[in-house]
């Protein structure tokens, strides 16, 4: 990215909290707290120190299927960032006391999760919709799981996952392509690692789909249908009404998109405009989507008074019934086109988002397009396949799950 002085660059775990079982639950989470703990050449507050000097941000993700830590900063620093990056994941101490300290911490962020009813909602609506299959479960596991997972179980996690051909090295900004190879192939000497771990690289082909590097096949979820509601002392209700829907890299993700953005993606959305604009029931409603290696869900979300949720779900039913049964105008074409259009190219100005791309695409297995190659898939999805989708979806076992006070709810 000519011109910035910035660099944002991440390294990527293909594994996540569905890669754990019933026993090993919150292992990965926990694991993402205890890498900023320190290595043999740094403590904790040495690390804190040297991200916090740069300016920029520093942070890691874990999520059902990705692990990742990253760092944005100036090009000037971004050699000492890839080392410290890098030594974390590679030589962290992992050290039994400090484990037991983040526990309570991990428990305390549990709790706040869940004091927040939207976190509770989307959790409650993965573990209606998959059951007993992993990707139900939370992605930092309950807080009783927390208490009794063992040491043992973070070293193993560490040995057999922190390994190619699971990472991905992925950075985009100022730097050029050259600099940065040369920073990493420098970072591993340090840690010890070298570019290369055993017969595997470091930039070892990524994931099929539906696997992951190093494992093998992941157990494809089946959606359940039904209703759930946590009962919680709040002024709102919160809605969560959805189906199976698309997986990473579908075919038919262009249309997909287009979809979400008309339907529920903005202030013009038919949802918005109905449901808030003219009827004045919710403050807040909005499409969502999951995507997985194998698997997706569609979603409409709503928050309003316990009194409109029944109305706010009949209303969002059928809105994305009469998409579903009436092809949208050349004109609502055009304009979520170029709405779809325009987010992209100015997303596509953040370097965060320009690796975050990179790495999915590594490890997804997805064909990297250009911006204008994305723009032109866009613009190819037609009114027709926009409204067979969206009867395609309606057709689905769907699933409702609402959090807030009580309220008489129901899918009809």
């Amino acid at each position: 990215m000519p011109g910035l002085a910035s660099e944002t660059i991440g390294i990527w775990v293909a594994a996540g909290s569905r890669d754990e079982s019933t026993e090993t639950a919150g292992s990965t989470h926990f694991l993402e707290h205890m890498l900023f703990k320190g290595t043999p050449t740094k403590d904790a507050k040495t690390i804190a120190a040297a991200f916090d000097r740069t300016g920029g941000d520093s942070n890691a993700i874990t999520a059902k299927e990705l692990t990742c830590y990253y760092s944005r900063c100036l090009v000037t620093d971004l050699s000492d960032i890839t080392s410290l990056l890098v030594d974390m994941v590679s030589n962290s101490n992992l050290d039994a006391e400090e484990f037991e300290r983040e526990r309570g911490v991990i428990i305390e962020e549990l709790a706040m999760s869940a004091d927040d009813p939207g976190d509770v909602l989307f959790d409650d609506f993965d573990e209606l919709i998959f059951g007993d299959h992993p990707l139900a479960r939370p992605v930092g596991a309950t807080k009783d799981q927390i208490r009794v997972l063992g040491h043992h179980t973070l070293l193993d996690h560490h040995s057999t996952t922190y390994v190619p051909p699971r990472l991905v090295i992925a950075a985009a900004g100022g730097a050029t392509h050259e600099e940065v190879l040369g920073m990493v192939d420098d970072a591993l000497a340090q840690a010890g690692v070298g570019s290369q771990a055993g017969s595997h690289t470091w930039d070892s082909p990524a994931a099929t789909a539906g696997g992951v590097p190093g494992r093998g096949a992941r157990e494809v979820p089946t959606f359940h249908s039904g209703r759930s509601h946590t009962v919680k002392d709040t002024e709102q209700l919160g809605i969560l009404l959805g189906c199976e829907g698309l997986e990473e890299g579908h075919p038919d993700r262009f249309v997909y998109s287009v979809l979400l953005t008309m339907l529920g993606g903005g202030m013009s959305s038919r949802l918005f405009q109905s449901v808030r604009e003219e009827r004045g029931l919710a403050y807040a409603v909005n499409c969502v989507a999951s995507q997985f290696t194998d698997f997706g869900t569609f979603g409409i979300y709503a928050g309003c008074t316990p009194e409109n949720g029944q109305a706010v779900v009949d209303l969002a039913l059928a809105e994305w019934d009469r998409l579903a049964q009436e092809v949208p105008s050349r004109t609502e074409l055009d304009a979520i086109v170029s709405q779809l259009s325009g987010s992209m190219i100015l997303g596509l100005e953040s370097s965060a988002a320009r690796m975050n791309r990179l790495a999915r695409s590594e490890i997804f297995g997805i064909p990297l397009e250009s911006p204008l190659d994305l723009i032109e898939r866009v613009r190819s999805v037609t009114a027709e396949q926009v409204s067979t989708m969206a009867g395609d979806l309606m057709g689905r076992p769907k699933s409702l799950s609402l959090v807030g006070p009580q309220a008489d709810v129901v899918l009809r």
